[in-house]
């Protein structure tokens, strides 16, 4: 009778298993620091950052010299160092001053303070071009009239093609609630116009703590060309010609944002200025070569990762 040794399995070396998972562990978190070592050098150091680019600025501190047809209406008010206004209806007044605009997008910003606004009588402010007319001529106004709906704050827009476009502050144009402003009341006006999405809007804040009273937007479909001066004016308004919209201008600032590419962080090469001493005989200089630094961070990581594997392999043997 034959007889067969029972079959001798092999048992399994907890301890062998152990190390297969400490070496798997180790070659893990060797991977995860070569990759956080490399994400800094991955980063691209010429991303584009925004400018502030002012275009036109005044805080009435001195005479701004603006350009006007009625000099009793529109002046600068060297007491209170603000710019006058006095709106009338069919009197075609206007006060403005030439900006140096490129047909880009651009921010106006400034401070408004209303004494009297009549009915059916308004004040407007803002870009447009040489006809400084409020219904043709391309022009971005912030415009505030009294109206049947109170006294209104709103955004008008009037393309090159003579395509006119508006919103106001009554629930019937901007489906929100209606919001009125008050005469002896200090604002803070922001109108902006962006030429790539091709939209304006208005902000209205309180001028004190900056809260916001109203603001909303236009989509305008087109690009805005032709525009060269700010402007308040009454040249096409022919409201109320016996009442007045009456106050004062302050802080105007028109800007605008352009992509500047930041400087790298390296340093550039040092360059050493040598005098060369005359001498009888040519002396042939040999050029400096510059060697470029190591990147010795990700050489001792490396080096790290590389100890690291072999220890674990050792344990695994």
């Amino acid at each position: 009778m034959t007889h067969f040794a029972p079959e001798c399995r092999k048992q399994p070396n907890p301890r062998g298993q152990n190390m297969k998972i400490v070496t798997k562990a180790i070659l893990l978190v060797a991977v995860i620091m070569l990759f956080l070592s490399l994400v800094p050098a991955m980063a691209d150091p010429t991303t584009p950052a925004q400018e502030k680019v002012i275009i036109y600025q005044t805080d009435f501190t001195s005479n701004p010299n603006w350009q006007t047809n009625n000099p009793s209406r529109y002046y600068w008010d060297a007491g209170l160092q603000k710019y006058h206004y006095l709106v009338q209806g069919g009197t075609g007044g206007y006060a403005f001053v030439p900006v140096d605009y490129d047909n880009g997008p651009f921010t106006l910003e400034y401070d408004w303070y209303p004494l009297r606004t009549d009915k059916d009588t308004s004040f407007q402010f803002g870009m447009g071009s040489q006809e400084m007319d409020i219904t043709q001529g391309t022009n971005v106004l912030s415009m505030f009239p009294y109206t049947k709906y109170g006294k209104l704050m709103s955004l008008q827009v009037i393309s090159s093609t003579n395509n006119k476009l508006e919103v106001n502050s009554a629930h019937e144009s901007y489906n929100g609630p209606t919001v009125n402003f008050d005469d002896n009341q200090s604002y803070h006006i922001m109108v902006r116009y962006s030429k790539e999405l091709q939209n304006a809007d208005m902000k209205v804040s309180y001028q004190n703590n900056q809260t916001t009273v109203w603001s909303s937007y236009l989509n305008l479909g087109t690009e805005l060309h032709t525009m060269n001066r700010l402007f308040i004016s009454s040249v096409g308004f022919y409201g109320n010609m016996s009442g007045y919209s009456e106050g004062y201008i302050d802080n105007v600032t028109l800007y605008r944002f352009q992509d500047v590419t930041p400087v790298p962080t390296t340093e550039p090469p040092t360059t050493v200025v040598t005098t060369i001493q005359p001498t009888p005989r040519p002396t042939t200089m040999v050029p400096t070569t510059t060697k470029t630094a190591l990147p010795w961070g990700l050489v001792l990581m490396a080096g790290m990762i590389a100890g690291l594997v072999f220890i674990a392999k050792k344990k695994d043997l």
